[in-house]
């Protein structure tokens, strides 16, 4: 199956923004405020010293390299006082990768509609859903604030069902759960499930985590991009939403949650040790390389292609190939999938 100009799958995972707050004594939401710091930081970096990839050195007196750069950012930290903070987000899920949002190809929109039928009628969905369950509920999405003293993740789903993991931090992605966060781990699954492939229904969630720490603990929310420096303004900026009461709270963003979510593609070697956020070239930024380079032959655009391949595999010998788990995690993840026509001379 060739690709047309024209193809879009809408999300089918919308994370809100994930709000940071501490209670009261008396049970008001009070928000994580931002510091503003001025500081000194030392010149360490190679290029202060060095030119070039050949350590050639620079003419740079000994003083120079002992002055400091002035820097003005912002920072979080949790006030004395306060032994526990919580996160918040709300999720939508929508089966959007049942077909195309946009094709201007009817065929190209049959077979695939074709290829998530088939792997709809093989609990595929089940396998996405497993994956996505495990990141909400091990806590994930809450980054580096996931190193805390004790975590842990309440999901109410649209269902009214309340699920609850306790020390969250115990858990890891390979290792075998406890009974309890396992019996919540099926209960999400078979409701993300459900959600991922029935596009009768609407379906959300509210994610909470309850962090313990430390009086004075840094947190770490979402940084805003910056596209260019101005006075007085600080050069770090936090991402913050208002509360009820008109305080401001840092946060994170949407898409930052989002990416945690997505995590889950460890079908991108037979002997993976950890899963990536799903990406079409598998974009590994730990190591700065793509696990999915076109020359491995196994990027999103090249496995998409072999669609009818894909369909008679599933429908003759009724096992779901690890690429295909891959092809749909692609289209829940959404995007424009467009491929460029060349123009004639």
């Amino acid at each position: 199956m060739e690709l047309c100009n024209q193809l879009n799958y809408v999300r089918s995972l919308s994370a809100g923004k994930a709000y940071f707050y501490h209670l009261s004594k008396g049970g008001e939401m009070c928000p994580l405020e931002i510091d503003r710091t001025r500081l000194r930081a030392p010149k360490g970096g190679y290029a202060e010293a060095y030119k070039g990839s050949k350590f050639v050195q620079k003419n740079v007196a000994p003083q120079d390299l002992a002055y400091a750069n002035p820097q003005f950012i912002e920072e979080c930290y949790v006030k004395p006082g306060v032994d526990d903070i919580y996160c918040a987000f709300s999720l939508r899920i929508k089966a959007n990768s049942l077909g195309p949002d946009v094709c201007c190809d009817d065929e190209v929109r049959s077979k695939l509609s074709s290829l998530a039928k088939s792997y709809k009628e093989l609990s595929g969905y089940s396998e996405l859903a497993h994956r996505y369950a495990k990141n909400i509920l091990l806590g994930t999405w809450l980054w580096r604030n996931r190193e805390c003293r004790r975590l842990s993740i309440e999901v109410t789903t649209s269902d009214s069902e309340t699920l609850i993991v306790e020390n969250a931090t115990k858990l890891t992605w390979y290792d075998h759960w406890d009974k309890d966060a396992a019996e919540c781990l099926d209960k999400l699954t078979a409701y993300l499930t459900r959600a991922l492939s029935d596009p009768t229904e609407y379906f959300y969630m509210d994610v909470k985590a309850k962090i313990a720490v430390g009086w004075g603990d840094e947190v770490y929310p979402s940084q805003e991009f910056l596209d260019n420096r101005e006075d007085g303004v600080p050069t770090k900026q936090l991402a913050t939403v208002e509360l009820e009461n008109g305080r401001e709270t840092v946060a994170f963003h949407g898409q930052k949650v989002g990416a945690a979510l997505q995590s889950i593609d460890d079908w991108w070697h037979e002997k993976a040790d950890k899963p990536l956020r799903v990406n079409e070239y598998g974009a590994d930024r730990e190591y700065v390389i793509a696990r999915r380079h076109v020359s491995l032959k196994n990027d999103f655009y090249q496995l998409l292609r072999n669609t009818e391949n894909w369909i008679e595999s599933m429908n003759t010998s009724n096992i779901i190939p690890n690429d295909v788990h891959f092809i749909m995690s692609v289209l829940v993840k959404g995007g424009l999938f467009n491929c460029s026509k060349s123009k004639s001379k």
